[in-house]
């Protein structure tokens, strides 16, 4: 199965359009910040533009919010689509994907949730996985990895690295470092933070073959 990855969109929808337009894929998974509370008035406005576009692609799609998805609003407009990856599980082929959205910022940001609970929502969830690759998707990248530098900082969190681990992942599925574009490999888990959309950036995964490329337009 061909898996389109996509994370920090912030209602970038010409970029997002012009991906979903140019590349093939199977099934859609979004790390998050779909739209920007900070940067559009009418945020939710914004978000069900970028929903409209995810639906037209006719493929199954699961999105988590990012730091600027307000909680409450984003996961009812994504369950409204039946999107909804937050603290949440679906199976899709042979993958079964995981969910947590949010993430830590100096900045107060919308939706900053703790690790704690990231690490244990997760946790059950992926106990209970029965697919033949699991795949986490959460916005909130793992510590002292090549994904959660900023200005030359390890600005991940602790209890996602801890997430990774101590549980059975194969993919982990991350974005919010915009900057921190790449791949790296925790305890044999594969971790991919595909770059944000905003800037053109997204990737595939192979799923026969877990194999992993980062793309631009």
């Amino acid at each position: 199965m061909r898996v389109l990855v996509v994370s920090d969109i912030h209602g970038e929808t010409e970029k997002l359009e012009e991906i979903l337009d140019v590349e093939s894929y199977e099934a859609i998974l979004c790390a998050g910040d779909l739209s920007d509370a900070a940067e559009f008035e009418d945020y939710g406005g914004r978000l069900e533009e970028v929903l409209d576009l995810f639906e037209e692609a006719e493929v199954p799609v699961r999105a988590v919010p990012g730091n600027m998805d307000p909680e409450e609003e984003s996961v009812r407009a994504l369950r409204d689509r039946r999107m909804n990856l937050h603290r949440n599980t679906a199976a899709i082929g042979d993958l079964e994907a995981i969910g947590y959205g949010g993430g830590k910022t100096p900045f107060g940001t919308p939706f900053e949730p703790d690790g704690q609970d990231i690490k244990q929502t997760l946790s059950t969830l992926a106990e209970r996985s029965a697919g033949e690759i699991t795949a986490a998707v959460v916005h909130q990248p793992p510590a002292d990895s090549s994904v959660d530098v900023a200005d030359g900082n390890h600005v991940g969190s602790e209890e996602v690295r801890e997430l990774i681990e101590g549980t059975n992942l194969d993919l982990f599925l991350t974005g919010h470092i915009h900057e921190s574009r790449g791949t790296d490999e925790i305890s044999g888990t594969k971790v991919l933070n595909p770059g944000p959309v905003l800037e053109g950036f997204y990737a595939v995964i192979e799923t026969d073959e877990m194999e992993t490329e980062l793309k631009e337009i």
